[in-house]
């Protein structure tokens, strides 16, 4: 590749799944809608990453229901005009329930193992290849394996079962760091759901493998011309339908412009 092609794991997913909205998004960059589940997982995750770097960071010996109050807060002072009061609520019980976990935890003298959240990456796949992004949560387990973990509020988790691209890119950006590392844990969070865990272990064959994805992606976005329309009924999610022809064919027409339920 001639010109640097800057890769995430969102950007990479979104040409996999249709190569028109990723024209729209990453080509013409059109403007994208604030929908209110974007903020939804904003503050939730501001929450918790406040949360986590108070002791991670600034090794704060305050008491965590206090620590939590704090980063609740701030998420409010920065999100709270563009939320719901439904939407307020939710949020409150999922922090609440968060509390509740990390304070048992500790009453049982479980280690703090978080050690680092929203980890920025930065550096170069291959030549001209550039990725980047940011981890939600980095933590050591219990049996001294490396644990990645992505926060997701999804309503319906069946389909992140078998989607573990994101989670594997993770643990490569990992490998780069550590790479001494043989394997690496990897789990999605999910806040909507009492905090369950949806985890899986990556070998090393397995991380090395994800390199080579990156490098045939690049290929293939730095060579796509024509970026045709792949609509899918969840093309009422998409910020462009209202531009794309094949996406409000493809959508009962009442639909495409009523709010997305957050």
């Amino acid at each position: 590749m001639s010109e640097e092609l800057k890769l995430s794991v969102s950007k990479t997913k979104c040409f996999l799944q249709c190569k028109k909205q990723f024209h729209f998004s990453y080509i013409l960059k059109m403007p994208k809608k604030d929908r209110e589940y974007h903020i939804f997982g904003k503050f939730c995750h501001k929450v918790l990453e406040d949360f986590h770097n108070a002791y991670i960071i600034n090794k704060s010996e305050k008491p965590l229901n206090i620590e939590m109050g704090s980063a609740y807060k701030a998420a409010i002072n920065e999100y709270g005009d563009k939320m719901t009061s439904e939407m307020k609520k939710e949020c409150h019980q999922i922090i609440d329930h968060y509390l509740r976990i990390v304070s048992q935890d500790k009453k049982n003298n479980l280690p703090a193992n978080v050690i680092a959240c929203e980890k920025m990456f930065y550096f170069e796949v291959d030549k001209n290849i550039i990725l980047n992004g940011a981890i939600d949560r980095i933590q050591i387990d219990a049996d001294n394996v490396l644990h990645v973990c992505d926060y997701k509020t999804v309503k319906n988790k069946k389909y992140l079962k078998n989607d573990f691209f994101q989670l594997l890119t993770y643990a490569y950006v990992m490998l780069m760091d550590n790479p001494d590392i043989t394997k690496v844990r990897a789990s999605y969070i999910l806040l909507r759901h009492n905090f369950e865990y949806i985890t899986t272990e990556f070998d090393l064959k397995e991380i090395l493998e994800i390199k080579d994805k990156y490098i045939e992606y690049a290929r293939q976005i730095a060579g796509e011309r024509d970026y045709p329309a792949n609509p899918t009924p969840l093309c009422g999610y998409c910020d462009f339908v209202d531009m794309c022809d094949e996406g409000r064919q493809k959508l009962d027409p009442s639909k495409i412009y009523g709010a997305v339920q957050w």
